[in-house]
């Protein structure tokens, strides 16, 4: 297979790819009140968005077992073969929630499929990330800087997930979209998929794995090698991507939801509040990019657990009023951003070239799966006791977070 050449065809596909998948991830959670009324009825704003983050959080716990296949398979034949089948997979489900009957048409049979459906998500955005993120890590010389490239398919599929969603409450009107046009932006994923695949088909594998694959005498199990030789390192990682992705969904799903279900604000404003999340986290990412590569990943990343941290405890000002619940997303978007190109380098440096895509997916998704995914249903459920607790138990998973980025330092080779 050729080598691919690095240039601006090669990154747009990565880029392009990635956005996608992250639109087919994102999409459920944007559109969470309309696929609660239409699966989870029960006449509880509240209990019909908890069953949906719960639903959310179960697609998160299919990602590691997506991170362990794909990251198998793109250590052992290529980080090509294995965003193809990410990309594929991924699509199929988001289009099928779309054409799920409603609860009062199938009944259970539509709660399991939906979460069936979901699963399929996790298991294939298990490996997409970590794919994505090492097909560009290693073809490029500045690695830390291009990060930005691939980290820009989060906010940007975000983004698209949550400017469809508006686009469709403009032109259809709140009972429409709440009816039968939330389905629209799921059966949308069709067509955007076959684009990023159409991208993807033209790639080549990257230089630095063919060169390892090459020079290695030997070639162990990835998944052995990542769980017995670098398990500090997983470690680090998972508490690391953990806490930054539970500070993610807090930004764009718990607070705006959260917000909408308690009437503080309207359909169009908490799509909006989503979209500024996400153009700030943008903002973030590109900066961060440029940051890293010239101090390093440590110091952005802790200076983005810091605004964490300070996030999290003013979650009763982001749910007392509109202008509060502005604010706050505007800070948890940048503060993300901030951290999220770093995070993708310092990742993909704990781990050597043949284990890389098991060990980048792996800590990720584990992270993500156990504290992220999790992070808006128990915070819901704890707000019963009062909004401060709710925000305690973020700033403890970011504080976690951050001790281990002070305390190691990568040590993965070549």
């Amino acid at each position: 297979m050729a080598q691919p050449k690095v240039g601006a065809s090669l990154v747009a596909g990565v880029m392009a790819g990635t956005l996608l998948e992250w639109y087919d991830a994102f999409l459920f959670a944007v559109a969470a009140s309309y696929v609660g009324a239409a699966f989870f009825p029960s006449g509880n704003p509240l209990t019909e968005l908890a069953n949906v983050f719960l639903t959310f959080s179960l697609g998160f716990f299919a990602r590691p077992i997506g991170a362990l296949l794909f990251g198998y398979i793109g250590d052992r034949h290529g980080r090509r073969e294995a965003m193809m089948w990410t990309l594929a997979l991924a699509g199929l489900a988001t289009a099928l929630i779309g054409a799920i009957p409603p609860y009062s048409e199938w009944g259970d049979a539509a709660i399991i499929a939906v979460v069936a459906l979901r699963l399929l998500q996790g298991l294939a955005l298990g490996g997409e990330w970590g794919s994505a993120v090492n097909y560009l890590f290693e073809n490029v010389k500045r690695k830390r800087l291009y990060m930005l490239f691939v980290q820009s398919g989060v906010p940007l599929g975000l983004l698209l997930a949550a400017g469809v969603m508006l686009a469709l409450a403009e032109i259809l009107g709140s009972a429409a979209v709440s009816a039968w046009g939330w389905r629209i932006a799921f059966l949308l994923s069709l067509i955007i998929v076959f684009i990023g695949l159409l991208f993807r088909y033209k790639f080549g594998e990257t230089l630095e794995y063919l060169e390892a694959k090459r020079s290695a005498s030997r070639v162990g199990n990835p998944v052995g090698v990542v769980f017995a030789k670098y398990w500090a390192g997983l470690l680090v990682g998972i508490f690391l991507a953990g806490a930054a992705g539970a500070v993610f969904y807090y930004g764009n799903t718990f607070l705006p939801n959260i917000a909408g279900a308690l009437k503080l604000i309207t359909a169009t404003e908490k799509f909006s509040v989503i979209i500024l999340f996400a153009v700030l986290d943008l903002m973030g990412i590109i900066v961060s990019g440029f940051l890293a590569e010239r101090l390093g990943n440590a110091m952005p990343i802790i200076a983005g657990f810091v605004l964490f941290i300070i996030a999290a405890l003013l979650v009763e000002e982001g749910l007392s009023s509109l202008t509060g619940l502005v604010a706050l997303a505007a800070l948890t978007g940048i503060a993300h951003g901030i951290v999220y190109t770093p995070e993708a380098a310092y990742l993909a440096e704990l781990f050597p070239t043949l284990a890389r895509n098991t060990g980048v997916s792996a800590a990720y998704q584990i992270g993500n799966a156990v504290l992220a995914s999790t992070a808006p249903y128990v915070m819901t459920i704890i707000l019963r006791y009062g909004h401060f607790w709710a925000g305690v138990y973020l700033a403890i998973l970011a504080l976690i977070g951050l001790m281990g980025v002070l305390t190691y330092r990568p040590r993965g080779g070549p």
